[in-house]
């Protein structure tokens, strides 16, 4: 019996495992649902996205068209590139009635200007107008607003005390302007070659009317109006 007791295996108690720290889960979205919390942040969001996407779509719409009409890509180039210069011209000017007067009191007319141009160079290619219009009405989309910086200085007065919100807000923004520059020659160009020529052109306007209209439309979120430096007093 003392034999048979010794023979048998000691066995260890059962050692039960420390127990595991639970690891932070990684929310890649996190810092974007803060920001998207503020009220009004997703609608004039929304809106800014409806009216960037035709930046990237009214270039490449009048070339289309104005090639598909003309037959001549070197007269669509040179009308663009008078846009474009005027553009430059014209943007620097605009802001500045923008921070002096507010978004939506300055956006909204510009914009209306700005299609009141687009539609003038679509009724101008389509009834064989003179060249001359074409630059003439193409170079009065230039009061077109910055709707991307619009929407970041709506961001920079939101977030102005929290920097780490704002430059959230600024990445999402960049990701925006890539996206809609991506899409918009892509949707431009299918709505010139599937419908007419004068699609894309059409279609870009009515979105860039239509998404300013919303955006000034959100006016809570809408930074004030810079104030006026005060002239220096002579020396």
């Amino acid at each position: 019996m003392i034999l048979f007791l010794a023979a048998r295996p000691v066995t260890a108690p059962p050692v039960r495992p420390a127990p595991r720290r639970r690891r932070a889960r990684f929310r890649p979205f996190a810092p974007y649902r803060r920001i998207f919390a503020v009220p009004g942040t997703r609608a004039f969001t929304a809106a800014n996205l409806l009216a960037r996407l035709p930046m990237g779509m009214l270039s490449i719409s009048a070339v289309l068209m104005i090639a598909g009409s003309r037959g001549s890509y070197a007269l669509a180039g040179a009308v663009t590139a008078t846009g474009l210069a005027a553009t430059a011209l014209a943007g620097p000017w605009t802001a500045r009635l923008v921070d002096r007067y507010g978004q939506a009191r300055t956006a909204v007319p510009a914009t209306a200007l700005a299609t009141l141009g687009s539609l003038s160079l679509l009724l101008c290619v389509h009834y064989s107008a003179p060249d001359w219009t074409l630059f003439a009405s193409y170079a009065a989309t230039a009061t077109t607003p910055n709707t991307g910086g619009m929407s970041r200085a709506r961001w920079a007065h939101l977030f102005r005390d929290d920097p780490a919100a704002r430059h959230t807000a600024n990445s999402f923004e960049q990701a925006a302007d890539e996206l809609c520059f991506m899409l918009g020659p892509v949707l431009a160009t299918l709505l010139c070659t599937a419908l007419f020529p004068e699609a894309g052109t059409a279609v870009g306007a009515a979105l860039l009317l239509t998404g300013v209209l919303l955006f000034a439309a959100q006016r809570r979120t809408e930074p004030p109006v810079a104030a006026r430096t005060a002239d220096r007093p002579p020396a």
